[in-house]
């Protein structure tokens, strides 16, 4: 396969344009919810709660970046063995950030989360470096859930290149990078890579105004107007909110993986706490899977995102928690799992922080 080319490289609020296997809504954390009910039916895991209907919330604002809060609710069903999650209506949802008014965020209704299990909420504002953040999320018949997060500080990356590389016979992009850990509080780092599906719109502008082609209305207008000076059928990228995940590997005994089980093993997310290197320069090697680097069928398009996050304590343990329990739960009984480590008070699941570096790579032909 040939090598990629680097359009760009995006850095937190940058405005861009343009699992398990299988595709899932961005950020929306459709696999936790599936593990949520998975972990429901095993004995103990959640001996002291109750799960029914339950504030569920599995949430990462980042910094610079636009929030978006998943609300669910959880719902016991037949004999009570089972959990499922569905949408919640008329959930009142705010974050606060430290010294400031509380921002509300109205429920996002737009078709990127019409299959989202939970209820979007959104807002155009961003989160900042090193602040803490509140987040209330009220619903008249589940009450009232809370949390609190402090955003870690920037990332900063000193060197990042990539080579292609095969690993045990099967095509690879080895990536080489380093970061400059500051001194002080420990620091966690998260390193994923996702494919991003993206979908070509088309647009037109007409006496100033911008139309959308791809829908009845514009369309009809285009036809009216299309002979017109200036007047042309224009297309763009516009990234969704389905993400196909990539296996990702790593041979650094530094980091948490080799707690997971062995580094031959394929993961989701690589875990690299700074235990050894508070406030030095540490370089780390990571090889992404190419399989779904370009698309196998129409309709997945995408653009390849590697991610090099900086984790709130809270997201880490979290996440690193979900890896853990889907190696240990074919190998431990049931009983012997423990339950997961949110910061939802009266609810489920986590509010986590996140700062981050991101690298954009473009594989499939987008028109």
């Amino acid at each position: 396969m040939q090598d990629p080319v680097l359009l760009y490289h995006a850095f937190p609020g940058e405005r861009q344009r343009c699992s398990r296997k299988g595709l899932l809504p961005s950020f929306s954390w459709t696999g936790l919810l599936i593990l949520l009910s998975l972990a429901s039916c095993r004995k103990n895991l959640y001996q002291d709660k109750s799960l029914d209907n339950k504030l569920v919330i599995l949430a990462e604002i980042t910094a610079e970046e636009t929030l978006k809060i998943p609300v669910s609710k959880s719902i016991l069903v037949g004999s009570g063995s089972i959990i499922t999650f569905e949408k919640v209506g008329g959930a009142k949802v705010t974050v606060t950030e430290e010294g400031s008014p509380p921002w509300n965020l109205p429920v996002n209704n737009s078709s990127l989360y019409a299959s989202d299990p939970a209820t979007v909420y959104t807002s155009p504002r961003r989160p900042v470096y090193e602040k803490a953040y509140d987040l209330r999320v009220e619903e008249p018949s589940l009450g009232v859930a809370t949390a609190r997060v402090e955003i870690p500080g920037p990332v900063t990356i000193t060197h990042f290149d990539t080579s292609g590389e095969l690993r045990m016979g099967n095509p690879v992009l080895k990536c080489h990078i380093t970061v400059a850990d500051p001194a002080g509080a420990p620091s966690f780092y998260i390193i994923e890579a996702v494919k991003q599906l993206l979908v070509t719109r088309h647009f037109f502008y007409w006496q100033g105004v911008r139309y959308d082609y791809d829908k009845d209305a514009g369309k009809k207008l285009y036809e009216q107007v299309r002979n017109n000076p200036g007047v042309s059928l224009l297309r763009d990228t516009v990234p969704t909110g389905k993400l196909q995940r990539l296996n990702i590997f790593t041979e650094d005994n530094n980091t948490d993986n080799a707690k997971v089980g062995s580094l031959d093993s394929v993961f989701e997310r690589i875990f690299l706490p700074d235990d050894g290197f508070n406030g030095q320069s540490y370089s780390t090697t990571f090889s992404i899977e190419r399989k779904y680097f370009k698309a196998g069928k129409p309709g997945d398009e995408g653009r390849v995102l590697i991610q090099f996050k900086s984790a709130s304590p809270e997201l880490y343990n979290y996440l690193f928690w979900y890896a853990q329990y889907k190696t240990d739960v074919g190998y431990i009984p049931s009983g012997q799992l423990y339950s997961p480590p949110g910061n939802i008070a009266n609810g489920l699941g986590i509010f986590g922080g996140s700062s981050k570096r991101q690298w954009i790579y473009y594989f499939d032909p987008l028109w």
